[in-house]
This record gives C-alpha cells, structure tokens and sequence, in this order.
C-alpha cells in the first residue's frame, strides 16, 4: 500500500510540474499526462480493491442485504444527467496524445464545427409536457410496463396525470408533466396505511395536487411530554425544531430533480422544429425521456443496484 501512495504522489507531482512549463517545453514531453494519469488510476482501483473490507457494512441494511434508504439520501444522493452524445463524443477526443505539428490543426477543427453550431437552438429550456400525460391525453402502451418495471404509479385526479414513486419507507417522488415539476416529501405513513384522504395537500390551478413541505413530518414518534419527535441525519429533536430545516433540503432536492427532468425532456426538443412532428413522435420521445429519468432517480437512491421489477 505505501507504494502504491508514493507512486501516486509522484504521479501528482509530475502532472503538477507539467503544467508549470511553457507550451515549447510541454512539447518534449508527449504523452504524458497520460501516462501519469493511467498511473494514478491504477493504483486507486488497487488500493480500493485492497482495502474494500474497510467500507463494508458501513450502511444499514435490511434483511435481505440491501441499503436502507433514509430521508436524508433524498438531497445528499445528488441527481445528474448525463448526455449521451457529450459523452460519446469525449470518449471519441480522449486521448490527448497531441504532437506539436497536430495541434494547430486540430484546434482550427474544433473552430470550424465551433462556427456551424446552430444557435439558439442545443440550448432550448423546456419547462412543460408537449404531449405526454398532458390533461386528457391517455398514456401509451409502452408506458405502462415501464412504469411496473421502476416501481412507479400512475395517478390521475380528474384531468391530470402524475407518476409516483416510494423509496423504501423514506421518501416518495411525484412527477407532474404540465408543468414539468418534481416533489420529494417525506413518506406520508399514516395516509399509505389507511384509505382517508392525504392531509397537507394544496389544490393548485388546473387540478394539481401540491403536497406540504412538512408532509410526513407533522406525525413524528411520541417521546416524553407529549412532544413529537422526528429523526434525521443520526439527530432527533422535536418536530418544531428539526421539521423546518428538513423541509428546506426537500425543497431544495425536489428543485435539482426538477431541474433533471427538464434536462430530459430538453433533449427531445433541441435541435428539432416541433411543426415537423407528430403528437404521436412526440409522445414517444418524452415517453422514452421520462423512463430515462427514472433510470437515473432508481439508480441514484439505490447505489446502483436497481434492479427492474419484472412481471
């Protein structure tokens, strides 16, 4: 192990260096940030393998060996999207072995396609459902086994569609689609164990049903003096201290979700003129965003270890 930490500080070191030096003098040297890199790399993946005793069972798990998911994995678990094609194209560019002589051209390349970008258009932010789960539209076939497959549920009140889904007995998701908006509240246990109507509700215009910041909160454990208690992050205090701190970091994690599932529906607009599709074509894009989104949501909260409900 020592040695696998001094070649990994020389390593550093070297890379360091590199960068000090001029553009003339990095020239004499190909290839090898490289080299450093693969370096470093090899011996973290060593290191871990060596040591990976280390991080066992450091989680709670359930009976059947499985993380358990806490209400504080909701805005420490970070949601990220990942676009495709930039990913494919840096794996394309990733050798940055570069000569002198292929520099200049190279960079005179990356200029040209710079210069054709279309503009305005790679960057457009959509913020509403064009056709999907839109009031009165029915889902589409393709949606349904989907949704089984993540464990989510289709829930329609009146004209309007949401998608809902649990992570463990923490936390759950409502996906809305008109606007595109995400909450994350803490799981409700006393409306999922009986049929009564779920408190801390608003009704908003056009029939959405915005739950409370403090939803799942109000019912805390009954401690000493008839005071309810509420837990989180390994502190329990009483739910006038604690309930309002926890509703600002869902408020926080129900804005960066957001922010995904737009990054998802985005993808089906850029570089498209809507007047050349079909509401159909349409919908089976924003069909297939929405599973990326909860491909990414299950992956996140699960540590990757997701696996689809099959039937």
């Amino acid at each position: 192990a020592l040695s696998r930490i001094k070649k990994m500080r020389a390593s550093t070191q070297a890379i360091l260096t590199y960068c000090g030096l001029t553009a003339e003098e990095k020239t004499s040297f190909p290839g090898s940030l490289k080299k450093c890199s693969a370096i470093l790399k090899e011996n973290l993946l060593a290191l871990g393998k060596d040591h990976s005793y280390l991080f066992e069972d450091v989680e709670e798990k359930d009976e059947d060996g499985n993380p358990i998911i806490k209400l504080e994995d909701s805005w420490n678990k970070h949601l990220q999207y990942v676009d495709e094609t930039v990913v494919q194209s840096a794996a394309a560019v990733e050798d940055d072995d570069i000569t002198a002589e292929d520099e200049p051209a190279n960079k005179r390349q990356k200029t040209d396609e710079d210069t054709s970008t279309p503009p305005a258009e790679t960057n457009r932010m959509v913020i509403s459902a064009r056709v999907l789960l839109t009031p009165g539209r029915k889902p589409i076939s393709k949606l349904i086994p989907e949704l089984k497959k993540k464990s989510a549920v289709l829930i329609k009140n009146g004209t309007v569609s949401s998608i809902r889904m649990e992570f463990g007995t923490a936390f759950e998701m409502t996906i809305y689609f008109k606007p595109l908006l995400v909450t994350i509240r803490a799981l409700n246990k006393e409306a999922t164990a009986t049929t009564a109507p779920i408190r801390d509700i608003t009704a908003l215009s056009g029939g959405i049903q915005w739950p409370s910041l403090h939803q799942g909160l109000n019912a805390g454990e009954i401690t000493d003096n008839n005071t309810s208690h509420v837990s989180v992050l390994g502190v329990t205090g009483t739910r006038a201290t604690l309930a309002p701190i926890i509703a600002k970091q869902l408020e926080y994690a129900s804005a960066q979700a957001t922010h995904v599932l737009r990054k998802c529906f985005a993808a089906t607009v850029n570089g498209k003129t809507s007047s050349s599709e079909s509401d159909f074509g349409i919908e089976i894009a924003e069909t297939s965003a929405l599973i990326k989104f909860m491909k990414i949501v299950r992956s996140t909260y699960h540590n990757g270890k997701w696996v689809d409900v099959e039937d």
